[in-house]
C-alpha cells in the first residue's frame, strides 16, 4: 500500500525544494518527451509545493461532506470517510465532463467495474478496489485523463487519499488486485466511451459482464451502497 506521503519530495524542506524545481525545469526542457519517471518527478515537487503553500496558509483546507463531517482532500485522514458521503457524491459526478450522450456518474461506472472483475474470477478485495478505485474523486471531483497527464499535483493528491480510503476499509491489495482492476477500468471505461461517443474509430471491448444499463442513471447511489453491501464493505 501506498503510503499517504508518496512522492513528495523537499516537503518541509524549502530550500532543497528550490533545488527540486530547477532540476526539474531542466530535465523537461532537454527531455524529447516526459516519461514516466519525470512525471513522477514532477507529481514529487508540486506535492511539495503544496505542502508550502498549505503551510504558509496555516495548513491545507477542509470541505464539508454530505454526512454533516468534514474532511481536508490534501491531508486526508481514513476516519474522516464515509462510504455514504463517497456513494453521494460519486452519484452526482458525471464521466467524460457531462461530454457524454446522457449523465453517467462515476458510481455507476464503480459498480459496472466491480461486477466485472468479479466476472473475470477477481479476489474479494479485487471487487471492494474495483468498486472504491475513484472513491478519491468524491473529495477531488473527476479530471478527465487527458487533462491529468498534464496537470501536475492532481495525482499526489489522489494517491494520498487512495491511501486513505484504502485504510478506511482495511484493504490490502496484491499485484494481481490492482493489474486486475485497471484492465477491468480500462476495458469499462473503452466500452462506456464507445457508448456515448459513437465513431468507427471505436469499437466494444470484449466484457465479462456488458453493461444493459449504460446509458441509464437510476439510482446510481442506492447500486453503489448495495454493491458495498455485497461486499461486506459497510
Amino acid at each position: 500500500m501506498a503510503d499517504s506521503n508518496e512522492g513528495v519530495a523537499g516537503s518541509g524542506d524549502p530550500s532543497r525544494l528550490e533545488d527540486d524545481v530547477v532540476a526539474l525545469t531542466r530535465a523537461l526542457r532537454e527531455a524529447e518527451e516526459p516519461d514516466d519517471e519525470l512525471r513522477r518527478r514532477a507529481e514529487s515537487v508540486v506535492g511539495g509545493l503544496q505542502d508550502l503553500f498549505a503551510e504558509a496558509n496555516g495548513g491545507h483546507a477542509s470541505i464539508d461532506t454530505r454526512t454533516g463531517e468534514t474532511i481536508t482532500p490534501l491531508a486526508p485522514e481514513p476516519e474522516r470517510i464515509e462510504l455514504t458521503d463517497v456513494a453521494h457524491a460519486l452519484s452526482n459526478l458525471c464521466r467524460f465532463t457531462g461530454q457524454g450522450k446522457c449523465f453517467y456518474s462515476v458510481a455507476r461506472h464503480s459498480v459496472h467495474v466491480s461486477r466485472e472483475i468479479e466476472a473475470r474470477g477477481g479476489a474479494l478485495s479485487a471487487q471492494r478496489w474495483g468498486l472504491l478505485h475513484d472513491a478519491s474523486e468524491a473529495y477531488l471531483s473527476d479530471v478527465p485523463a487527458p487533462v491529468k497527464r498534464s496537470l501536475p499535483g492532481y495525482t499526489s493528491a489522489e494517491r494520498r487519499l487512495q491511501a486513505a480510503v484504502r485504510d478506511a476499509v482495511g484493504l490490502e491489495l496484491t499485484a494481481e488486485d490492482e493489474r486486475l482492476v485497471d484492465a477491468a477500468d480500462g476495458a469499462i471505461g473503452r466500452y462506456e466511451l464507445a457508448v456515448h461517443f459513437p465513431s468507427d474509430r471505436r469499437e466494444k471491448p470484449s466484457l465479462e459482464v456488458a453493461p444493459s444499463d449504460i446509458d441509464s442513471d437510476a439510482d446510481a447511489k442506492a447500486l453503489f451502497l448495495e454493491r458495498a453491501r455485497e461486499l461486506d464493505l459497510e
